[in-house]
Parts: C-alpha cells; structure tokens; sequence
C-alpha cells in the first residue's frame, strides 16, 4: 500500500523506501543495534511499517516507536539515546562479574540466583522504561506496529505481545533473564526472556504487516568457540539457546515458501511467505569478540563503541543493497543459517 501511493504521487520507489525490522535480544550488545538504528533514521526516505523485537531487541522497538510518535525519526534518535544512556547509567546494579574466578564464587554461593543477589526484586530497567516510554499512547497511537516476544515459563512457547498489548511488564517480560531476575506475572503467567523461544519472531511481521521487505538485525553469534571457563559456558548456553530458536523459526519459514513455490499452497498466508524479501545486518562478527558476561555489564565505553560499529554496518548496508528493498533480497537467510 505504502508503494502503490507513492506511485499514484509520482514519486516511485526509486528513493522512498519501507521496510519492517526484526531486532534480535543480546542485553547490552544491543547497542549495535541502536548503532543500527540510528544510521536508518537519518535517511529520510526511509520508513518503518513494522518492528519485531525480543529482550534488548524489545528496548530499541519501543524506544524508536515512541519517540517516532513523539517528533517522527529525530524523536525516534533521541529516545533511543535516551534510554541508552540511562541503561548505562544503571550499570552499576545491571553488571555481573565476568572474570571466571569471580562467576564461580557467585555461582557456588547461590549469588546469581535472583532470590539471593536481588531479594527486593529491583529492576532498573522497569524505572527507565516507565519514566522514557508513554505505553498509552504507543497501545492507542503507535505508528508503528510492534511484536514483542517472551517466553512462558510453564510451557517453553513463545507468547508474542502485539501493539496493543505493549506495557511495561510485556517489555520485562521480554528481557527477563531467570537467573537475574524473578519471571514476570501476565494475566498470572509466568514468562522469561523472548530469546528462549523466539529471537525475534518473524512470521508475525511476514504475514501482518504493510510491506514485504524485512531486515534482520543479528546479534547473536550462529557459531561458536567452545567455552574454557564457567563465564564462557553461560554464554555458550545462552547464545545456543537464543541463535536456536530464531534457525527454527526461519527453517519453517524456507519450508514454506518451499511448498509454495512449487504451487501446491495457494493461501494467502503462502502467497506472502513466497513473495517476502529479507535483508541482514549481521553484527554478531563484533559481538562475538567481546568478554563473556558483558551483555550484562553495560558501560559506556562498550555502548559507545558498539553503537558507532552498528552505524557503520548501516551505512554500508544502505549503500550496497539499498536499491534492492522492495525489489529482491539481499541475503539468502537459509545459507547464512547453514540451514
């Protein structure tokens, strides 16, 4: 729809550009993405139909939605500074340690479990969410659509929050990492961090939103070194986990586009799984060189850092496939996968 007006303006496709984004969780390493971010939104003739967003991927869709609602893509810049800086600024509670020496004192002395390092239950994140984010207005105005994906305790599925349903609990809920903080209570379900179930969801974008163009931004790395201490194994365990989730969900996705290429489905929901263009950013090069634990230590220097390392990867981005949203993919998801 977004196309076909531009066309009856006369302004054609070949600058106005739409896509949806499908923002990966990754705790601090986030960053990248708001680095991502920010380089996109400095492109005026770039606009977003609909965002997906798990965890740290969470943060950034709400943020850049509410800040566009507020005062367009220089709100949308803002905001996401906003609360970034915020982030950083909490850090000091948010940080555990990351040398294995000290995750094996913590570990063998119940300190990681959020029973004992956090009786009071204190989150940061829910003051910065609460005090950033009108979620009154993005429920009722957003103008962007959003997906934001938690993972119900009790079963292992992934409960995916539509617009509507956006909060500040929905939000936790997202980022909710069990052994840092007790699961969040919805409707009296229990839910943990989206990443165990989907990182991030991309069907719901597929089949509902305005535009056939999505771009993945990766975080999480797809292969690994194996651990040699007990910080590394966490992180080893968290990025199988998370990375598993997003290969099973675009598995299904080739499967069926698959079936309907051959001409055997004819539904709808087939006919957009077929014609859906995706494109990458892939950050997890950057990420994968950094210290086991520091998705959890959220200091300024490594924001800073990974932020202005995801705007370069924007920036290339735009200038090598730019052209090509809303006419092919630029990355075949299922080889990069290894699917």
């Amino acid at each position: 729809m977004f196309e076909e007006t531009l066309s009856a303006l006369g302004l054609g496709d070949n600058r106005y550009k739409q896509l949806n984004l499908a923002l990966q969780g990754g705790g601090a390493h986030g960053a990248y993405t708001w680095g991502v971010l920010d380089r996109l939104l400095e492109d005026d003739a770039l606009s977003f139909d609909t965002i997906s967003g798990t965890s740290a991927g969470a943060v950034n869709a709400v943020a850049l939605a509410d800040g566009y609602l507020q005062d367009g893509a220089k709100g949308a810049r803002a905001k996401l500074a906003e609360v970034w800086k915020a982030i950083s600024k909490a850090g000091d509670f948010m940080s555990v340690p990351t040398k294995p020496s000290q995750m094996m004192s913590w570990a063998m002395n119940g300190l990681l479990m959020p029973f004992d390092h956090n009786p009071l239950d204190y989150d940061p994140l829910r003051k910065i969410l609460s005090d950033s984010i009108d979620f009154d207005a993005l429920r009722s105005e957003s103008p962007i659509g959003l997906y934001i994906a938690a993972t119900q305790v009790s079963n292992g599925n992934a409960k995916i929050f539509t617009t509507e349903e956006i909060s500040v609990e929905t939000v936790l809920a997202s980022t909710c990492l069990p052994f840092m903080s007790k699961s969040i209570l919805i409707d009296g379900e229990p839910y943990w961090d989206g990443g165990f179930s989907a990182n991030p969801a991309l069907r719901p974008v597929i089949l509902n939103s305005n535009t056939d163009d999505t771009l993945l931004v990766q975080i999480s790395p797809v292969d690994f070194q194996l651990p040699s201490h007990i910080g590394g194994m966490r992180t080893h365990l968290n990025h199988l986990s998370f990375s598993q989730s997003l290969r099973r969900e675009i598995e299904l996705i080739e499967e069926g586009r698959e079936v309907s290429q051959s001409g055997i489905a004819f539904s709808e929901k087939a006919r957009r799984l077929s014609r859906h263009r995706f494109h990458l950013i892939d950050g997890s090069p950057t990420t994968s060189k950094l210290n086991p634990g520091s998705e959890m230590t959220p200091n300024w220097d490594m924001l800073s850092e990974l932020f202005q390392k995801g705007r370069s990867a924007a920036d290339d981005f735009l200038s090598r496939h730019r052209d090509k949203i809303g006419h092919k993919s630029s990355v075949d998801l299922k080889e990069h996968f290894g699917l």
